[in-house]
């Protein structure tokens, strides 16, 4: 009996930690729509492999040694194109990984690296065995748990998936922002 009462808490405080998790709810709209055309393409061709842990991790240290170089604020770059300059910005790395991964749970999360940063940032989220990853090569080396991470830290505005977008709990719609170009939105060092 005690040994189902440990368990049961267990899974209840597996359960809480998940919870603080934003996935975010869906969204016919983000102001970001008109730039993603290639995030669009790249995840609608995605296959249905699950990338394992080491790959993962291997592919993180690769995004990683890609110098970091921005063209164009809004709009990523086409996988192969990283691949072939080994360089890009957050979103151009963020995109590399999500094609290198093949894997369908993949996100590709634009948000701030820390609440209230003016400059917006690009990363992955991946799902492994029910858990959440952050996977972030522009800035890491190594995936983190997202459950891990404080509430102040790597917070999701909007996210794109290959069944479609996502807008998250912080995200204030400032349209006119990203339309008048006026800041990066989708800009990191």
């Amino acid at each position: 009996m005690a040994a189902a009462r440990a368990i049961i808490a267990l899974l209840a405080l597996n359960l809480a930690a998940f919870a603080d998790i934003d996935l975010g709810s869906r969204s016919s709209y983000t102001p970001y729509d008109r730039y993603l055309s290639p995030v669009r393409t790249v995840l609608g061709s995605l296959g249905d492999d699950k990338a394992s842990f080491d790959q993962v991790k291997s592919l993180m240290r690769q995004g990683r040694s890609f110098r970091y170089k921005m063209d164009d604020p809004y709009t990523p770059a086409m996988p192969d194109f990283t691949a072939q300059t080994r360089q890009g910005d957050c979103k151009d790395k963020a995109l590399w990984l999500c094609d290198q991964l093949n894997d369908p749970s993949v996100r590709f999360v634009i948000g701030k690296t820390k609440r209230g940063m003016a400059i917006s940032h690009a990363w992955v989220m991946w799902q492994n065995e029910g858990r959440w990853w952050i996977l972030d090569c522009t800035l890491l080396s190594a995936p983190f748990p997202a459950d891990s991470v404080s509430r102040d830290r790597y917070v999701p505005l909007y996210s794109y998936s290959r069944s479609g977008a996502y807008r998250h709990t912080d995200t204030v719609l400032n349209v006119a922002e990203v339309a008048s170009k006026k800041k990066s939105p989708v800009a990191s060092r």
